[in-house]
């Protein structure tokens, strides 16, 4: 058995496709192939199994996975480590976020970890809507996403890192407008455009506009630009939005307060796979994010 071995049956694991694991790992499909075949001759266990076209997981196979992971991740994170101290650079974090913390928030957050601990890692961000993000994290295109949070994922690691205020978004020439903050009592009448109740954070409202009798429109928006949009186009509608940069751009929009709404009605959270294998900077990164204290008001 060998160091190589142990990283292709890692890769073929986790991808569950022997062409594309291949790909993944610049070695031909037959090379891969026939590692996987020694390995398991060597073992005396079958590591995998066909499922139609693709493979998956003996029942040895996830018991070995298990110890080889942990050993390739302790070699990995000795070498980052081995290379930090000789001041080698210390790599990338590929990072995905929602878009509503890229104006504000995440440029903060950047700048002070930059600040403590150097520029030698680089930040690369990608914006997306949070299922996509989680799907990618799980897939291991990001290390970090900052996303809501998700029931059901026992293998993500969800660490509140800040909240966002829902409001209600009316056009300027709406009589709504003038009220000093708006209760959700006056808005059965009215055509109410939330999020998409698949999505976290549509679901949080949809579960908010249940508890006071609300019922929403057929349209809705998965996101505030498309939500601010909409109601500027639509006098007379009434949208139930997170005031995040995104409703900045709507010079004909107003945002009112709903006092029966906590503030702090939606959390956004650092995500990270738990027992995935984690650099020295992203390690780093985590850390800081937990502490890191922000003002929105700044």
């Amino acid at each position: 058995m060998n160091l190589s071995q142990l990283y292709y049956f890692r890769k073929l694991a986790e991808v569950k496709h022997y062409t594309h694991a291949a790909e993944e790992l610049f070695i031909s499909q037959p090379t891969l192939s026939n590692s996987i075949s020694q390995l398991e001759k060597e073992l005396g266990i079958p590591l995998f199994e066909r499922e139609g076209r693709k493979i998956k997981l003996t029942k040895y196979g996830e018991e070995f996975y298990d110890y080889a992971t942990q050993a390739v991740n302790a070699l990995e994170k000795g070498i980052a480590l081995a290379h930090e101290h000789a001041g080698s650079p210390t790599g990338s974090i590929d990072l995905g976020a929602i878009y509503t913390i890229q104006g504000d928030y995440l440029p903060a957050l950047i700048k002070g970890y930059r600040d403590q601990y150097g520029k030698e890692a680089q930040v690369n961000v990608f914006q997306g809507l949070t299922q996509p993000l989680i799907e990618d994290l799980e897939s291991n295109r990001y290390e970090l996403a900052f996303t809501a949070y998700v029931a059901n994922k026992p293998n993500l690691t969800f660490v509140p890192v800040l909240t966002q205020q829902l409001v209600a978004v009316v056009h300027r020439s709406d009589k709504l407008a003038w009220a000093k903050e708006l209760k959700l009592a006056a808005l059965p009448a009215r055509d109410t455009i939330p999020y998409p109740p698949a999505t976290p954070i549509g679901a949080e409202v949809a579960a908010l506009m249940k508890t006071h009798g609300l019922t929403a429109s057929h349209t809705y928006a998965n996101d505030e630009i498309t939500l601010g949009s909409m109601v500027e186009s639509t006098p007379g509608t009434v949208g139930l939005a997170l005031k995040t940069i995104g409703l900045s751009p709507f010079r004909e929009l107003i945002t009112k307060h709903l006092p029966e709404v906590d503030d702090d009605f939606h959390q956004v959270c650092l995500t990270f796979k738990t027992a995935a294998y984690k650099t020295r900077a992203v390690e780093n990164f985590i850390e800081f994010t937990r502490s890191f204290e922000w003002d929105s008001k700044h």
